[in-house]
């Protein structure tokens, strides 16, 4: 990608030598086509060296695609061949994407195993549990229902 956007910026400030253009010129252009890029990323991209910076396509695309569409009859089979090499490498990112999407679906799958192991084991514990406070329960009762039988039986009535 960063290939292709260098040469784009190559064919771009080629185009603006060949034809004599001013940036406010391009302004023009590519507000007729539509498109807006602000001054400062005019110049910056307008700028000696800046082919080794780091632009967003959306920066050089609406500059590009309107010098192309004017002044282009020289320069499409370039714009062809980085097109293809665009397409090429954004391809290879679905696919790394891609891949690593699947692994993130395994990992997260194994993660819910895990916890919906982990979820079951802590329900049957917490039915257990249940069941053996139930079970004191009812023992604490028949204590309390015991002990007042032997109370009622050894101590009289008043």
């Amino acid at each position: 990608m960063e290939r292709t956007l260098r040469q784009r910026i190559k064919t771009i400030k080629e185009i603006k030598n060949q034809h004599g253009m001013s940036i406010p010129q391009i302004q023009d252009i590519v507000a007729e086509h539509g498109g807006y890029v602000s001054p400062r990323t005019m110049y910056d991209i307008f700028a000696e060296g800046s082919e080794e910076k780091n632009f967003h396509y959306q920066s050089i695309a609406p500059i590009y695609e309107s010098l192309i569409e004017v002044y282009g009859e020289d320069y499409t089979t370039d714009d062809v061949a980085a097109l293809k090499q665009m397409l090429k490498e954004r391809n290879r990112q679905v696919d790394d994407l891609l891949i690593q999407l699947e692994s993130k679906h395994d990992e997260f799958e194994k993660r819910l195993s895990i916890y919906e192991e982990r979820k079951n084991a802590y329900e049957r514990s917490i039915s257990l549990l249940e069941k053996q406070l139930d079970q004191l329960d009812r023992l604490l009762f028949d204590r309390d229902r015991m002990l007042q039988q032997l109370l009622d039986a050894y101590i009289p009535n008043q």
